[in-house]
């Protein structure tokens, strides 16, 4: 006979019974259960019963648990930013993101010198991604722009709707694996969005890009290869676990709607966010962005940056570095095939959080889309209400 087969299993009913019983009489609801900023009731305690055959039954997993140590280095001066990139691949990243503009192929040389971008994944950002395309060869990493996400931020194409779509177009029938369509949901999460709202514009975000060039004729399966989705990690820490689970399920049923063959095929960037950074003691910083790296992993993210935890100290970088170090290094978690997996508590999380944002991108659909909600200010409407949310609380 086995040990546990002694033991009777217990009921979701009789544990509730007995902690009634052990709080002589305080309510239940006021007194274990939390209401979290997405509207989540959390329950002291999961076990099997709490898992319906419900949205994320079966949650999406990236091929390979490993992810790219990434460094951000924004482009000032050529020469200072190669010297930047080659001691951040000395100190140990393995992907690297340019921020900033390229004169032509002279300066891109000075700039990629010693880099080996044959095993180095190398990511550029700015307004002209077509020119950075023509004046490289790049075969891992990304030359994008987020034009849907730039226009939320400031109401504005980058040229025209027609030229920017016209350029998206032109460098997504590029044959090349590297990625060209961003969406950067990080910049919801860092202004104030919650976790729901985060998801639901990011999708939404990206349903737009494949509802637009499809119109243009390219095939669904090779804009879903070029996409790269970009998320926040704030401090919550099993709820951004649940976000990056959730984000893999919502992205695999846009996918099958748009009949894509890979449905599992979505890349995940996570940046820590800087909105609850200590001004007052930084060094405390080190310790928020180590968890916040622990739940983008756990989560199962596909590249990774932490910032550093204070811009005025010239080793801060190479600590952010060293973090990812020691939890590939040290605590291996890049050797464990979904680790949240079997977990309840996450795998109810991961299912609530899928269930709102579906609930709110539907909602951003029947108000006419991305771009139908940047016209009618419903996405900035809805951000001040997790906003002013937020400040009420504290």
């Amino acid at each position: 006979m086995k040990l546990f087969e002694e033991f009777n299993p217990v009921s979701y009913q009789e544990w509730i019974d007995k902690i009634n019983l052990d709080l002589k009489g305080k309510d239940y609801q006021q007194t274990l259960v939390w209401n979290s900023p997405e509207g989540i009731a959390v329950q002291p305690f999961y076990n099997s019963s709490s898992l319906a055959d419900n949205l994320t039954k079966t949650v999406p997993l990236k091929k390979n648990t490993d992810w790219k140590i990434t460094e951000r280095i924004n482009i000032q001066s050529i020469e200072e930013a190669n010297k930047k990139a080659l001691l951040a691949l000395k100190g140990g990243a393995n992907a690297l993101l340019f921020i900033g503009n390229i004169k032509d192929k002279n300066e891109m040389n000075i700039l990629l010198k010693d880099i080996q971008t044959d095993i180095i994944n190398v990511h550029f950002y700015n307004s002209n991604p077509n020119h950075i395309f023509n004046i490289t060869s790049l075969t891992n990493g990304s030359i994008g722009y987020d034009y849907l996400g730039e226009m939320f931020k400031t109401g504005n194409w980058n040229t025209s709707k027609e030229e920017d779509i016209n350029q998206l177009t032109i460098l997504t029938k590029q044959d090349s694996s590297i990625k060209n369509i961003i969406i950067d949901g990080a910049q919801y999460g860092n202004n104030g969005s919650s976790i729901v709202q985060e998801l639901a514009f990011s999708i939404s975000q990206g349903v737009e890009y494949m509802n637009l060039l499809t119109d243009k004729g390219i095939n669904p399966n090779l804009i879903a290869q070029k996409m790269q989705f970009n998320f926040s990690i704030n401090s919550n820490y099993f709820f951004e676990i649940a976000k990056i689970r959730a984000a893999r399920t919502l992205w695999k049923l846009v996918l099958e709607q748009f009949q894509v063959s890979d449905t599992e095929s979505m890349y995940i960037h996570s940046e820590t966010t800087p909105s609850n950074f200590s001004s007052e003691d930084v060094h405390t910083n080190i310790l928020r962005t180590t968890t916040e790296a622990m739940s983008a992993i756990l989560g199962g993210c596909d590249s990774l940056m932490i910032l550093p935890f204070d811009d005025t100290i010239h080793f801060s970088n190479r600590i952010a570095r060293n973090i990812q170090h020691i939890l590939k290094e040290e605590s291996f978690l890049d050797k464990v095939n979904n680790p949240a997996d079997g977990a309840y508590y996450i795998e109810q999380l991961t299912d609530e959080i899928a269930q709102k944002s579906w609930s709110l991108f539907q909602k951003i659909e029947k108000e006419g889309g991305f771009l139908g909600v940047l016209e009618n200010n419903f996405l900035k409407k809805e951000l001040k209400k997790s906003l002013d949310s937020t400040l009420h609380e504290k």
